[in-house]
């Protein structure tokens, strides 16, 4: 089969398609014939070796096609299954934070930026109504993330306000949608005007411009009090903005840091304004069920930027890099 692997950590270039052996699914697993994997960031820390993974490595932890073996002890799933792949493999008793102790698709287990994949039964989930393979390889990893982080981790009320920074993503696309969805007034920030305009379209209230001193125009669209919660995306070149336009007595959540993770916090501002800082990391089973649900309700919908063929992966995660897309970059098989 055709498949994208690293063999050593650096920039684009690492990236190389290659022939290898089709894999063989193990006890508990099935085979999937992929037509889509979706890239996402976490692709880019791997590749940069900010996340270290075994050598080489088949990347992408999310994708979508069709159940072509069963491997052995796999009931619940039939051969021929139109599937979404889910990310996190997750251990196999109950505890209480599963999403902390889950390993990765494409990190810890080869993924699915190739033209099959070998995973755990329980990571292959039905095509959800009305989609098709590409749409529904960019659903759940964003889409999870995002609904663990606000609703679940930083308990998003209705009638709040919902500052979302690094809007344009994948997860900030997730993240402007769920919240709007929920009830929140959505005050979304973008340099791009015209990538604001779509954010409108997908349930931003207001939109701001992030290449600004916008905590100024957040506290004067919220009365001078602020943003009850500030969803943080981008890390160091924002931190200080996202830090000045929150509420007293309120939060801000975050679940990556693509501009860098090295910020500066002032101790006496945050104690002395009582603001919370709400670290988030992926999601669980319950919550890909509430996703699955919003999606089928069509409260939600995937967002797609471009697609590419697997032989120009090298391309599509450099228009990531660049900041060039809207939602999700998705490769074909």
């Amino acid at each position: 089969m055709k498949a994208v692997r690293i063999h050593s950590t650096g920039g684009p270039e690492v990236l190389r398609i290659e022939e290898v052996p089709n894999p063989v699914p193990g006890t508990g697993e099935v085979l999937v014939n992929l037509q889509a994997a979706a890239i996402n960031h976490l692709d880019i820390w791997v590749r940069t070796g900010n996340m270290p993974v075994e050598l080489p490595r088949i990347l992408g932890s999310e994708g979508a096609g069709t159940v072509e073996k069963l491997g052995p002890g796999v009931t619940g799933v039939e051969e021929g299954a139109r599937v979404v792949v889910t990310p996190w493999i997750y251990p196999p008793r109950a505890y209480h934070t599963p999403n902390l102790l889950a390993q990765l698709i494409g990190v810890a287990h080869d993924g699915c930026y190739a033209e099959y994949v070998a995973i755990p039964a329980a990571n292959v989930w039905p095509l959800p109504k009305g989609l098709n393979f590409i749409e529904a390889a960019s659903i759940f990893l964003t889409f999870t993330t995002a609904y663990h982080m606000i609703v679940t981790r930083a308990q998003l009320r209705p009638g709040e306000d919902v500052l979302v920074v690094g809007a344009t993503g994948g997860v900030g696309t997730a993240a402007v949608q769920i919240a709007h969805a929920l009830g929140a007034r959505v005050i979304a920030a973008t340099r791009d005007p015209q990538k604001g305009e779509r954010l409108r379209g997908l349930g931003a209230d207001v939109i701001v411009d992030s290449s600004h001193n916008f905590s100024q125009e957040v506290k004067r669209l919220t009365n001078g009090s602020g943003a009850d919660l500030v969803v943080e995306l981008v890390g160091h070149t924002t931190w200080r903005e996202s830090n000045a336009a929150v509420r007293k007595g309120s939060r801000i959540a975050t679940c990556g840091a693509t501009s860098g993770a090295e910020i500066t916090v002032n101790l006496q501002d945050l104690y002395r304004r009582e603001i919370a800082y709400i670290g988030s990391y992926g999601g669980t089973p319950d919550e890909i069920q509430r996703v699955f649900k919003l999606v089928e309700e069509k409260r939600v919908h995937p967002v797609l930027d471009k697609t590419y063929p697997l032989s120009k992966a090298r391309e599509a995660q450099e228009r990531m890099e660049k900041s060039l897309h809207f939602g999700k970059i998705v490769l074909t098989m």
